[in-house]
């Protein structure tokens, strides 16, 4: 995986040294419930989430603020739609987490608007998607930001967490929709095309 860079961010590998600011902000009680997984209970749970990310073939990326070199969160694009939204295209899903105290900063629109044009402009997919679960606002207003269609909503049992079925609000981004946002989303990821 190659670093990218936004205009407040650099979104890279995950290395074995980030352990401990995953920790700091995944053992946070609104963090992992947001999206559907239990806080880490120690330091090793972080350690053993990074040896998952650096085995997976999705790109799963450190938030890391360019201007002090702290991660602040992840933001991935994993080879699927979401669940009970099959895709007949080349799909890929985008899902993120950020630590609390960078809420409202304008961070995951801008590393989503990254990540959307490289998966259209790298040639990986033919339509992007992003989901949020009906509790979580903050992620509604980023699907907003970035320009998702909302495609419908499906129910879903979150295992990782505590076995309830919450709603799941499924967007979509077309190659179509991208090539229509293309500059709206260059300017809030804060690069050139």
């Amino acid at each position: 995986m190659k670093a990218m860079y936004t205009k407040n961010l650099m979104l890279r590998e995950w290395t074995f040294n980030d352990a401990e600011a995953l920790f700091d902000y995944a053992r946070g009680p609104e963090i992992g419930p947001n999206a559907g997984w239990a806080p880490h209970r120690d330091l090793e749970e972080s350690r053993r989430v990074i040896e998952m990310f650096r085995a997976s073939e999705d790109e799963i990326y450190a938030m890391v603020l360019r201007e002090t070199g702290k991660v602040v969160g992840s933001i991935g694009l994993h080879d699927r739609a979401p669940e009970g939204m099959q895709s007949a295209v080349r799909a890929k899903e985008i899902g993120y987490v950020l630590t609390r105290d960078m809420w409202g900063k304008g961070l995951v629109p801008e590393a989503c608007a990254r990540l959307i044009i490289h998966a259209f402009g790298d040639g990986l997919a033919d339509e992007v998607w992003c989901g949020h679960y009906s509790f979580n606002g903050r992620s509604r207003s980023v699907v907003v930001k970035t320009g998702f269609r909302y495609v419908g909503t499906v129910r879903k049992t979150l295992d990782r967490l505590d076995g309830s079925e919450v709603d799941l609000l499924a967007y979509r981004m077309t190659r179509d929709d991208f090539e229509e946002l293309r500059a709206v989303l260059a300017e809030r990821a804060g690069i050139g095309l």
